[in-house]
């Protein structure tokens, strides 16, 4: 199989357009389609102050390392790593060692986030506390870390004083969301989902995900032809999701339908602009106990500990 572009060995064939891809190749598109994902929503400017999650996972990793490329051409800007510790036994210490490798290897800053010391529980302890799901908690695990995650970027992000946080999600994460969202009938919740960054709360800092038309296997590839090791073992708590079932529909269904992702993301992005002005998010509040933005009286992370502190 000979690459498209200039005829030497092709590594990846590109299912949805039959694009076969050599190693120079491959990476050129990979970080075009970043810096397009980028310049297209306005993402960052030339002097901000990135702030990337980073979890020692594939798409984290792999993000890194094509924004740290693509930043070289902008000197004003700074990339800064944020890495958060749930506190899940046997499970993050592997991703946090990847996560500080890659991340000492740039010269970057690195800042450490755990549940445990800056919420005051680790995600084991909280399960533990709250029991079995299905019995004695309603949600599964990925609900109480995701509230957890989002609440420490968040702080850790604006004590490093970034201008926006970046997050590693790719186009299969976010079409789930897309799905999920539907799913559950949620469609203000859809009218969150712009790309483009924007200061909604002054307790938020504004969110980009540079990755977010960029698929799965294409970042796998992109790991391996260049040599970025990532923590590849799943979260334990991962089957509770059901995420994962709306996942397996996704890859199923690309399997005969390639362009499935890409149209979903399509479809949203259309929805987004057709609603654009229009009246359609509540407002935000600040919680009446931490004084960020929330949509109730408390944040769903105060909410959390208020469940926690009353066991």
């Amino acid at each position: 199989m000979k690459c498209t572009f200039c005829g030497n060995q092709a590594v990846y064939l590109r299912p949805y357009d039959k694009l076969s891809l050599c190693v120079q190749h491959l990476n050129e598109q990979m970080r075009k389609r970043v810096q397009k994902e980028i310049t297209k929503n306005k993402m960052f400017g030339r002097k901000d102050r990135i702030a990337l999650g980073i979890s020692g996972g594939k798409d984290s990793v792999a993000l890194l390392d094509i924004l740290h490329k693509i930043e070289k051409n902008f000197p004003e800007s700074e990339i800064v790593a944020i890495t958060i510790d749930e506190g899940i036994e046997n499970y993050r210490d592997e991703g946090l060692l990847y996560a500080k490798k890659h991340v000492s290897k740039l010269g970057l800053e690195h800042h450490i986030y755990s549940f445990e010391k800056d919420f005051g529980y680790g995600l084991d302890e909280i399960i533990r506390i709250l029991g079995e799901r299905g019995k004695k908690r309603e949600f599964g695990a990925c609900t109480y870390c995701g509230i957890l995650r989002r609440k420490l970027l968040n702080n850790a992000a604006k004590e490093i004083d970034a201008d926006v946080l970046v997050t590693a999600h790719n186009l299969e994460d976010e079409v789930e969301t897309i799905l999920l969202n539907i799913i559950r009938g949620d469609i203000q919740r859809l009218t969150r989902l712009n790309p483009k960054p924007k200061k909604i709360h002054e307790s938020l800092v504004p969110r980009a995900k540079p990755f977010r038309s960029t698929p799965q296997a294409e970042i796998v590839m992109y790991c391996v032809i260049n040599d970025l090791e990532y923590q590849e073992i799943q979260c334990p708590y991962s089957v509770e999701a059901y995420r994962g079932e709306v996942r397996e529909f996704i890859f199923k269904t690309q399997e005969k339908q390639p362009m499935l992702s890409f149209n979903i993301l399509r479809g949203q992005d259309k929805f987004l602009n057709l609603i654009e002005g229009g009246h359609t998010k509540g407002e935000l509040k600040e919680c009446e106990k931490c004084g960020e933005a929330t949509a109730g009286k408390i944040c769903k992370s105060c909410w959390l500990k208020e469940q926690l502190d009353s066991r």
